[in-house]
């Protein structure tokens, strides 16, 4: 009855908790504590439908990364972050980790969810370890330390994966893990090497510019392109579409060759919830079908 404007929604109040550990939130409700939980990992999938509740799987441009930051050691050298880039053996990822709700990542955020911006010309990165090898002994460097927290459903297989392949190549990657309270003021945009996830934005420039603007406070791996930024600008006064797709295709392939981000996949989005509490869309900008889900859903007796 105090909510600050009538859409007809159906709940008279909700309470909302913050519970960071994803294992936590599991547990939250499968014991009955709470009536949803957002960031299900693909492997808890199974534990809940076999607990006789829902899974909603929503394509998206949600992604977890790596990020390198490009003004310090080691992320400044190219080689290094190109080296961790052909070494993701992303298919495995999608198959094994997400279960197949997700696709490939090709080192830029800007994937299919996002329709005619989308670059599908841009050619997937394979795994490759040759390359990674070959890009990694140019250098210089042996070995290199990742802070991982468990930010994205697959991130952390997906680092540890990473570790096993380049062990192979006789490179040594040290995981730190670190836990999820704090990691975003400690770690994120601090650490040289540290993981990432991010929500997709309702468009492809919205989601480059805040992540990828020059000087930006979001642009995580502090890669800062001129090149870029005008991209960014021109994009959004451009009328004649295929003009404005090729200007998308040119900023897709600066970041994914440029820029200190590795994208080895992306997910989609994976919430749970009571059966009894219906209404949800498949929007795909946000958590339960957007974010805008308090004034749609309603739970039965």
């Amino acid at each position: 009855p105090n909510y600050w404007r009538d859409t007809g929604q159906h709940l008279d109040a909700m309470e909302i908790t913050a519970i960071t550990d994803p294992n936590a939130r599991l547990n939250a409700l499968l014991a009955g504590s709470v009536d949803m939980i957002t960031a299900i990992s693909a492997k808890q999938i199974k534990k809940l439908e076999s607990s006789g509740l829902n899974v909603l799987s929503v394509p998206a441009g949600v992604y977890g990364g790596i990020c390198c930051l490009k003004n310090t050691a080691p992320g400044d050298n190219d080689d290094l972050v190109e080296g961790l880039r052909f070494i993701q053996d992303r298919e495995r990822i999608v198959r094994k980790f997400l279960k197949g709700h997700g696709t490939l990542g090709n080192d830029h955020p800007i994937n299919i969810s996002y329709g005619a911006d989308h670059c599908h010309e841009l050619p997937q990165r394979p795994y490759d370890p040759d390359k990674a090898k070959w890009h990694l002994n140019k250098s210089g460097y042996t070995s290199a330390e990742l802070f991982v927290a468990p930010v994205s459903g697959a991130i952390e297989d997906t680092c540890l994966l990473m570790q096993a392949n380049l062990k192979k190549i006789g490179f040594d990657l040290k995981l730190k893990k670190v836990p999820t309270d704090g990691y975003w003021g400690a770690v994120w945009m601090k650490e040289p090497l540290n993981v990432v996830s991010w929500n997709m934005r309702p468009t492809a420039n919205a989601m480059m510019s805040i992540q990828f603007g020059p000087n930006g406070n979001w642009n995580d791996t502090y890669w800062n392109s001129d090149r870029m930024g005008q991209l960014l600008k021109d994009s959004l006064a451009e009328t004649d579409a295929a003009k404005r797709h090729e200007m998308h295709c040119e900023m897709q392939k600066l970041v994914s060759t440029e820029s200190g981000i590795i994208i080895p996949y992306h997910t989609n989005i994976l919430d749970a919830n009571n059966p009894k509490v219906k209404g949800f869309s498949n929007v795909p900008l946000g958590q339960f079908g957007g974010n805008g889900w308090a004034e749609h859903i309603w739970k039965e007796a």
